[in-house]
Order: structure tokens, then sequence, then C-alpha cells
């Protein structure tokens, strides 16, 4: 009997370390810190820039070929964070990031560590 207790008491640890890790990662970090440096100054906070558009619109920018380049050509700060080697390591994230808490997603992320409120 003593056994089957420690098995449960060990089970329930293992699923509320699990969950409470999993609730912790709402969000890529590492996109969100990324989108903060290079794209803040001009677009507001990213999960504020994030939900300007929704999934479909943010599949379309950064997937088709110079369409990003082009929307900044007239903004000399945007296009030096879009053509940057940072941006293009992260593309992906950031991609994932923005249709994660895009317009229609239903992410609705309150305060944190790293992001309260909107700053646009």
């Amino acid at each position: 009997m003593n056994f089957v207790y420690k098995m449960i008491a060990s089970l329930i640890l293992i699923v509320g370390i699990t969950s409470s890790t999993y609730a912790a990662e709402k969000y890529d970090t590492t996109a969100f810190r990324t989108a903060t440096k290079l794209c803040s100054a001009c677009h507001g906070s990213a999960f504020y820039m994030a939900k300007q558009i929704d999934d479909d619109d943010w599949d379309f920018y950064f997937n088709t070929e110079g369409k990003l380049e082009k929307l900044h050509k007239d903004k000399p700060e945007g296009l030096v964070a879009v053509t940057s080697p940072l941006f293009e390591k992260r593309k992906k994230r950031l991609l994932k990031f923005f249709i994660a808490n895009s317009k229609y997603s239903g992410a609705v992320n309150g305060c944190d560590a790293n992001f309260c409120g909107t700053n646009h």
C-alpha cells in the first residue's frame, strides 16, 4: 500500500512540474525579444504589432520574397531591421510568434516579466 501512495505522489509531482513549465512558456520569449529589439520603435510592443493583422497576412508578408523589404523601403530604420542578420536568423520564429498572437488567434497575453500592456 505504501508503494501505491509513493507512485501516486510521484505522478502528481511529475504532472504538476510539467504543467507549471508549460504554463510559463506561453509564447516564444526569444521571438518576443527579437521583435521588441528590431520592430517596437516603429510598431509598438510585439503583441500589439501581432494583433494588427491575421495569420494569413503574416504568412503572406513573411513568405512572399521581398515583401517586407518593399513595405519598409521608405523607412530606413525598418529596412535595416528586416535585412539584418538577426532578423534573417530568427525569421521563422518571428513568423510563428506573430501567427500565434495574431488578430484572430484568441491569444490574450497579460502582464509578465517581459511585457505589460501596449506601448505604441
